[in-house]
């Protein structure tokens, strides 16, 4: 069936946005999806309960004082704010998402990046579009731009060069783009923050793709999902499954319904293939029963059938599906 998701057009994929699929407010690019403490939409306050409602239009600007936000963009795409910055949304369209850091620092999540997909943020007279799955960091005191997984274009003054995994970029006013490598990302308080908000993302995930375990009703493929339990929406591709830059899991439905009878075990020790919030790994030691978090590396030192990776037992040259484009980004809104 993942072939079929391959073939569906970018036009298909758009409409769906309109989808109620069982919604009030499907989300799309510019969708708010967190909220702490201080934070406004072009001035206007804003709190949790405008979580799942709320949208940052195009030239809106999405800003904060003593607070964080987390903003959609593309499924599978989330951008971070940290205290005192802001970022305006200037292209909302799901073949062109543009944003550009105004102040402060923020960070790109991106778990799924599709070939139609062009996501470019914009840092101190420097446009970064990124090329590849992974985490991107956007500071304006100073100016840089860090490639901390994936891959990425720079463009300043006609000049692009391309940064991998693990360097970063000073934008020092008429300076030459040169990357140059880092040890280890900046671990400050948008990096944890960012790393727990990637955990509950991929509950929030895992929780609604057992909803729709195998495909079921309201299900219309890739896209954002509004889960209640979590008061969030979760990202769910539509076929197959993977990790994210953080090392937390994504399923599919399909998957899901397939690994039914393991999912949510997690007594006794053992989690057998238990996720969301119980854990993950292959007849690992059980992950967090009632702690509401992922067991990261699945207590199985590498994985039963992965690489050795420390966060999972099936990255790191382990088994890895991926679906394709999708079945329509639209997903599910509020119930």
């Amino acid at each position: 069936m993942g072939w079929l998701w391959k073939v569906m057009p970018l036009a298909f994929l758009s409409a769906a946005l309109c989808l109620p699929a069982e919604a009030a407010g499907p989300a799309q690019p510019g969708s708010l999806n967190d909220v702490e403490g201080q934070v406004t939409i072009s001035g206007r306050k804003v709190t949790k309960n405008a979580v799942g409602y709320a949208q940052v239009p195009p030239g809106g600007v999405l800003a904060t004082g003593a607070g964080k936000a987390e903003l959609l963009l593309t499924p599978g795409v989330v951008l971070r704010i940290a205290d005192n910055s802001s970022v305006r949304v200037d292209s909302a369209l799901l073949s062109d998402t543009r944003v550009s850091v105004l102040h402060g620092s923020a960070m790109v999540e991106a778990d799924r990046i599709y070939p139609e997909n062009h996501i470019q943020v914009a840092d101190a007279n420097t446009s970064t579009l990124l090329k590849k799955n992974g985490l991107y960091r956007f500071d304006t005191r100073p100016p840089a731009v860090s490639v901390l997984a994936g891959e990425a274009e720079l463009t300043s003054a006609g000049r692009t060069i391309t940064v991998k995994k693990s360097h970063e970029v000073m934008l020092a006013a008429g300076a030459k783009l040169k990357a140059r490598s880092v040890d280890r990302p900046k671990y400050d308080e948008l990096y944890a923050w960012s790393d727990m908000r990637s955990q509950y993302l991929a509950n929030a995930s895992a929780q609604v793709a057992e909803n729709y375990a195998g495909g079921g009703p309201g299900w219309v493929g890739t896209g954002w999902y509004w889960d209640p339990a979590f008061d969030m929406y979760g990202f769910i591709p539509a076929d197959g499954w993977f990790y994210g830059p953080f090392g937390y899991p994504f399923f599919s439905p399909y998957w899901a319904g397939y690994y039914w009878p393991y999912v949510g075990f997690g007594w006794g020790g053992y989690g057998g293939w238990g996720y969301g919030r119980w854990g993950h790994g292959w007849n690992g030691y059980g992950g967090h029963w009632g702690g509401g978090h992922f067991a990261r590396g699945g207590a199985v030192a590498g994985g039963r059938f992965g690489g050795g990776a420390a966060r999972g037992g099936f990255a790191g040259g382990g088994m890895h599906m991926g679906g394709g484009f999708g079945g329509g980004f639209g997903g599910g809104g509020h119930r």
